[in-house]
């Protein structure tokens, strides 16, 4: 395992199709876990774990959720359940204070284990799962992750997983990038992001036609966490993490697959 300093990983999650097969985003997703290397466990934030308030799975297993319906059995045959780690959970339960509590009723999701199943195909790195709380602002978001941001001097990695631009009314299945309003609005947030402005991404809501691309917050708040988790250094000091941008496409006209690894 990995006692270095660890990153905040934001992924876009795209399609539950991507975990199979050979597209773009799988094989991103590898290429990012060898760049990566193994930390010693994940910290990590799904859109799908949508909650009134904001809770940390403490249990010591992690049942794999298969939320999504349709698809090819294939899909199905994936079997992905890492263990957690409950002392760490409940260090995680520490840093976010009051602000959250223990909930066991939720494990890994498909936009966990359709990612980490290609970045750690051994299911060998304890993973410990926070929610997305719908009752909090993009602001409270963002500090989420600069609470969390500590333990990346633990060797513990921080991964967002959601998708920049979201949008299923707008899906086109036919259409092999995005709509102009979806290239535009990535646009915006990818330059604010390897600047270092991570004000913008925050205040996505001054960006024009910003509700075609946010169109729920659950996929998007995700990012912000992340943000917030590379906004602090080792010394708890407000910094500018080192950025590097992975799979910067748009997919089906609406869905968003850019990433971002901050070191």
């Amino acid at each position: 395992m990995n006692d270095k300093v660890m990153p905040a990983v934001f992924v876009g999650h795209g399609s539950p199709m991507d975990a199979i097969g050979n597209n773009p985003a799988r094989t991103g997703w590898k290429q990012m876990g060898m760049h990566i290397g193994k930390p010693k466990a994940i910290v990590a934030i799904s859109a799908h774990w949508l909650t009134k308030g904001l809770h940390v799975r403490v249990a010591d297993d992690n049942p794999q959720i298969y939320d999504m319906y349709g698809f090819p059995d294939e899909l199905y045959r994936i079997k992905y359940a890492p263990k957690s780690d409950a002392a760490i959970a409940n260090n995680v339960l520490s840093l976010l204070g009051k602000a959250a509590t223990p909930l066991n009723d939720w494990g890994l999701d498909h936009g966990i284990w359709s990612v980490l199943s290609n970045m750690y195909p051994e299911a060998d790195v304890p993973v410990i799962i926070v929610s997305v709380n719908a009752n909090g602002s993009p602001t409270e978001q963002f500090e989420v992750g600069k609470h969390l941001s500590s333990l990346r001097n633990e060797g513990i990695m921080i991964l967002g997983s959601g998708n920049v631009v979201h949008n299923l009314r707008m899906v086109d299945w036919d259409m092999a990038g995005g709509h102009p309003w979806a290239d535009q609005f990535d646009k915006q947030i990818k330059e604010a992001i390897l600047t270092g402005d991570f004000n913008t991404p925050t205040e996505f809501d001054k960006i024009p036609d910003w509700r075609l691309s946010v169109a729920t917050g659950e996929h998007y708040f995700p990012l912000l966490t992340v943000l917030g988790a590379a906004s602090m250094d080792a010394q708890g000091n407000n910094t500018a993490a080192k950025v590097s941008l992975w799979n910067d496409f748009r997919e089906f006209g609406s869905i968003s697959m850019t990433s971002y690894i901050f070191e």
